[in-house]
């Protein structure tokens, strides 16, 4: 789950669709705990990172947190009667909704979607298995033919496209791995997949700053803290720019230029790989620990300050005043701030020297 935030939607509202009956699930699907957290807190993060209101639509006032209410659907049991709650509540003109068992809702089909959306009623995503109904946008226009089919009893919401302005998002040109952030949790079965690849992922901490303000100094830190306390820790540099660690005439270099997919130089102390990406994007962070860090047990990262996972933001007054991820945005995965000032923060504040304190924090939350 990468969340790439580029700006806050004052027009339209994010609902959190919560008002199914898990009935293939056998239990209630939102607050099933996945890696210690309930299934729907991934979505309503999401829907809390881009829209300045969020409304949980469903009966469910046992999801209620500050400043996002819960209404209780007119018509319960559909879909399409928690799509007509969230419209009818709604004081924008559109909404974007996201199911409550989505684990890894993906931000760039959300941004997609909204680029999507002049001169139509409802921008849906639609991949070989068909359409994406609950994580897609529906403005106002769509509520009095939501209301007629409701009160006719009629809950098919592929109907409902038929009858309105819907332009669709297809498959081919959303970005790679939009299969995993379209993926719905329905049955115990996928349950249990999903926990299986949650157990081979290490947890993962981002350690965030703006340029010059020693992120890699306290990531040098806090490996050496967590070593000492007996951790196997990885470690993931991230470079938005090109980078090799081969140079022309090695043999290793001739034989990446000859079409390896895969290079591995190996000696009895260390092993380096050189694999070539098969495409412009990249995988997602979760993607990159799972596949190469699993024997570790947790994956320190510098940079990635665009990703969903945790963070603890590098602060330096001189450098700058604002923080990146509370001034310059809100970014709800921040944990911590290590500082050499004082800012406001609704985080737990840590001195830019304060190693041990951090590792305390990182122990408490992810390894205990």
């Amino acid at each position: 789950m990468q969340y790439s935030h580029s700006e806050i939607y004052m027009d339209t509202t994010g609902v959190l669709l919560a008002g199914g009956a898990s009935r293939r699930m056998g239990q209630d699907k939102a607050c099933i705990k996945v890696a210690g957290e309930p299934l729907y807190i991934h979505a309503l993060e999401l829907l809390r990172l881009y829209f300045k209101t969020v409304i949980i639509a469903g009966n469910r006032k046992d999801l209620s947190r500050e400043g996002i209410p819960v209404i209780p659907d007119s018509y319960p049991g559909s879909a399409l009667g928690g799509l007509y709650t969230g419209l009818f509540t709604a004081r924008t003109d559109w909404i974007f909704v996201a199911p409550c068992d989505m684990p890894y809702p993906d931000p760039r089909i959300l941004e997609l979607l909204i680029e999507l959306r002049s001169d139509s009623d409802a921008v849906i995503p639609r991949t070989p298995n068909g359409y994406e109904p609950v994580f897609a946008l529906y403005h106002k226009n769509c509520l009095p033919l939501m209301e007629i089919m409701l009160r006719n009893n009629q809950f098919r919401i592929h109907d409902f496209f038929q009858r309105v302005r819907a332009r669709f998002l297809d498959w081919q040109k959303m970005p790679v791995g939009w299969e995993r952030g379209l993926l719905n949790i329905n049955t115990s079965e996928q349950l249990a997949e999903l926990r299986k690849e949650r157990l081979m992922c290490p947890p993962i901490v981002s350690i965030v700053a703006k340029s010059g303000t020693g992120k890699t100094t306290l990531l040098e830190k806090l490996i050496a803290e967590l070593k000492c306390r007996g951790y196997k820790v990885a470690a993931i540099k991230h470079d938005a720019h090109r980078f090799d660690i081969d140079y022309e005439g090695k043999d290793s270099w001739r034989l990446t230029r000859a079409g390896a997919d895969t290079m591995l130089i190996m000696s009895p102390e260390k092993l380096a790989m050189v694999k070539q990406l098969s495409t412009d994007e990249e995988p997602s962070l979760a993607e990159y620990a799972s596949s190469y860090c699993g024997d570790a047990d947790i994956v320190l990262t510098e940079g990635f300050k665009k990703s969903s996972m945790p963070k603890i933001e590098v602060h330096r007054q001189a450098r700058s005043e604002k923080l990146l991820c509370r001034d310059e945005e809100y970014d709800p995965n921040l944990i911590a701030v290590a500082s050499d000032s004082s800012p406001e923060i609704d985080v737990p504040l840590f001195d830019i020297n304060n190693a041990q304190g951090l590792c305390d924090l990182i122990v408490e939350r992810y390894l205990s």
